[in-house]
């Protein structure tokens, strides 16, 4: 009896202890393939994509502006879930603050709903860049902004699919409004808070005037107009549905 007893209280303690390991491996292996499957989904769902760009700041309206061509994606990409965050630093060139260190950049966000009261009715902020070519509905080079199927968050990502973001003024520098018109290289020239026929307005605030923002402005933010030829511009594509960061590319400015 007592070496039956001796045998039996050896094999308890080392059963518990087996069994024991065995529920904590198996905990461990759920809680991995957890994580492990949440971040497999993620990696999935943001696809992947690449462009070539240009930044150009010639002082003037024309031939001033943010030029793109997507040269490869992993799937279509809705713009309406895309995020495009800009930043550059740079220094300061009025006469007033010259030589000042400045730093800026823009948000743009595709899902983001633009409605902004007008004097009768809301309007809507039509946002750049404007698509055209492959991916978007119907499309022109001529007056972009006032088409709704190019405004971003309308359009799709497909490789070919370019993007546009040009100052004000381009169309209607007979008028004298706009960005470098009247003599006055690297500044805008406004009447009334607004640039030329189509109201495309100089300054965030005004916006709700006409429902529409000056395309660099709205791209690269307010004193862009600073930056010159060898300054770098950071531009990053951020995928809303994942958070993450599918481009992040440095441009230099040219002239």
């Amino acid at each position: 009896m007592y070496e039956k007893m001796k045998i039996e209280e050896g094999v308890s303690p080392v059963v518990g202890v087996m069994l024991m390991l065995v529920v904590t491996i198996i905990i461990a292996a759920v809680v991995s393939g957890f994580a492990g499957g949440l971040m497999g989904s993620n990696s999935q769902k943001a696809p992947m994509l690449s462009i070539d760009a240009k930044i150009k700041n010639t002082g003037i309206h024309t031939g001033s502006g943010f030029t793109a061509t997507v040269t490869g994606v992993s799937e279509p990409i809705q713009t309406k879930n895309l995020k495009i965050v800009t930043s550059w630093s740079t220094t300061n060139k009025t006469e007033s603050s010259y030589g000042n260190p400045v730093n800026g950049g823009g948000t743009v966000i595709g899902q983001e709903i633009n409605y902004y009261q007008g004097p009768t009715s809301n309007v809507t902020i039509l946002l750049p860049p404007y698509g055209f070519g492959a991916g978007v509905n119907s499309s022109s080079i001529f007056n972009p902004e006032s088409n709704s199927e190019q405004a971003f968050g309308k359009y799709t990502l497909q490789q070919g699919t370019g993007l546009i973001a040009k100052p004000s003024g381009a169309d209607y520098a007979s008028l004298g409004y706009g960005y470098g018109v009247d003599n006055k290289p690297y500044e805008y020239t406004a009447s009334g808070g607004v640039t030329g026929t189509t109201g495309i307005t100089t300054v965030y605030s005004s916006a709700s005037k006409t429902g529409k923002l000056d395309p660099m402005q709205a791209m690269l933010g307010e004193g862009w107009e600073n930056l010159r030829s060898g300054d770098i511009v950071q531009i990053s594509f951020i995928y809303v549905p994942t958070g993450k960061v599918i481009l992040t590319k440095d441009f230099a400015v040219e002239e």
